[in-house]
C-alpha cells in the first residue's frame, strides 16, 4: 500500500478575491473580471501563479518507500493571439519546489527552465505543457500545437498534437483542438500514485471529459518531486506573443478534482495593447507617414510655383 500524504483540495471558479491564496510572479495579474492572466502580448515575458500553500507530495513514513501522492486537477485556459500563427509560446501546469523561479527563461523555456539548468535532475520540476511554437534548439521557429509531459526539462518525455477523442466507437481517432484559437479549453491532469501513471486529457470547455486521454504515460513521480511542492502555472512569450489566461482551476489529492462551475467562469476577450504591434506593422505605418509627408511637400511647392507663375503672367 502507498502511504497517503496529507489531503489537499481546492477550487477556483474564477479568481476574484483570491490574491491571498495565490502567489503571483513576474507579469501575472488577476484581472477585475476574475481572470488570471499569466502573460499579455508583451514580447519575451514570463508569468507565474502558484497556490500559496505547499502541498505534501511524498509520504513521511520512514518504514515504507517514498511514494508520490496521487493527485487530480482540472482547469480551463484561453490563449489569445494577435493574429493567426503570430502568437506564442505557451503555458504549463507545474509542480515546483519553489513558488519563485528566478532566472527562468522566456520563449521555449515557458518560464520554467533556462539554458544553464535545462535537463538537470536538481530542478525537481514536473510540468504538463501546452505550447504553440515549435523550434527549440532549431534555427527557426514554426507553428506548434502540442501537449507534452516534461520532467526537469523543456524537452517532453511524452507528447502529442493537441486533440481529443469523445467517440467510444473510434478509439485512437482524435480531433484537432487549436490551443491558440482564443476559445476556452478544459484540461484534466491525473496522476495515479499506485499505478504510477500520468494521464492528460483536453477538450473544448463545454464538452464533457473525453473518454480517452490524449497522453497516458507510465512514470514514477517520486523520482522527481520533493516532499513538499508548489502547484501552479507558468507561461511565456518570445518574439511571438500571446495572452495566456487561466479561467478556473481545481485540485485534489483526495480523489477526482472537484468539477468547475463553468457558468461562473470569466471569459477573456482580446486586449488593446500597443506593445503588441509587430515591427512589420510599425514599418508600414512609418512608410505611409513618409509618403504622406512627401505628397504634402510636393503639393506645397506646386501651389507656390503656380502662384508665382500667375504673378509673372500678370506683370506681362
Amino acid at each position: 500500500m502507498v502511504a497517503e500524504a496529507q489531503d489537499v483540495e481546492f477550487v477556483f471558479d474564477g479568481f476574484n478575491e483570491s490574491e491571498a491564496r495565490l502567489t503571483l510572479d513576474r507579469v501575472s495579474i488577476i484581472k477585475p473580471s476574475g481572470l488570471l492572466r499569466l502573460t499579455n502580448e508583451t514580447q519575451n515575458a514570463v508569468g507565474h501563479a502558484f497556490y500559496s500553500q505547499k502541498i505534501q507530495m511524498l509520504n513521511r513514513s520512514s518504514s515504507s518507500p517514498r511514494n508520490a501522492s496521487s493527485f487530480n486537477i482540472t482547469f480551463v485556459f484561453q490563449i489569445i493571439s494577435p493574429s493567426k500563427g503570430e502568437g506564442g509560446f505557451g503555458l504549463a501546469f507545474t509542480l515546483s519546489p519553489s513558488d519563485r523561479l528566478p532566472g527562468a527563461g522566456a520563449a521555449h523555456f515557458l518560464g520554467l527552465f533556462n539554458s544553464a539548468n535545462n535537463g538537470k535532475s536538481s530542478n525537481n520540476i514536473f510540468a504538463v505543457e501546452f505550447d504553440t511554437v515549435n523550434g527549440f534548439n532549431k534555427s527557426i521557429n514554426s507553428k506548434g500545437n502540442h501537449v507534452g509531459i516534461n520532467i526537469n526539462s523543456v524537452d517532453s518525455v511524452a507528447g502529442e498534437p493537441a486533440s481529443y477523442n469523445d467517440d467510444a466507437n473510434r478509439p485512437g481517432s482524435f480531433e484537432e483542438l487549436l490551443l491558440d484559437s482564443g476559445e476556452p479549453i478544459q484540461a484534466w491532469i491525473e496522476y495515479d500514485g499506485v499505478a504510477k501513471l500520468i494521464t492528460v486529457t483536453i477538450a473544448s470547455m463545454w464538452q464533457d471529459k473525453p473518454i480517452q486521454p490524449r497522453i497516458s504515460f507510465p512514470y514514477d513521480l517520486s523520482k522527481v518531486v520533493r516532499e513538499d511542492m508548489y502547484a501552479g502555472f507558468s507561461a511565456s512569450t518570445g518574439e511571438k506573443a500571446s495572452s495566456h489566461y487561466i479561467l478556473g482551476w481545481s485540485f485534489s489529492t483526495k480523489g477526482a478534482a472537484p468539477p468547475l462551475n463553468l457558468s461562473r467562469l470569466p471569459f477573456a476577450v482580446p486586449e488593446k495593447n500597443s506593445s503588441s504591434f509587430r515591427p512589420s506593422v510599425i514599418a508600414i505605418i512609418a512608410s505611409l507617414c513618409g509618403v504622406t509627408t512627401l505628397l504634402f511637400v510636393i503639393l506645397f511647392f506646386l501651389t507656390v510655383y503656380r502662384r508665382k507663375w500667375q504673378q509673372f503672367e500678370a506683370l506681362e
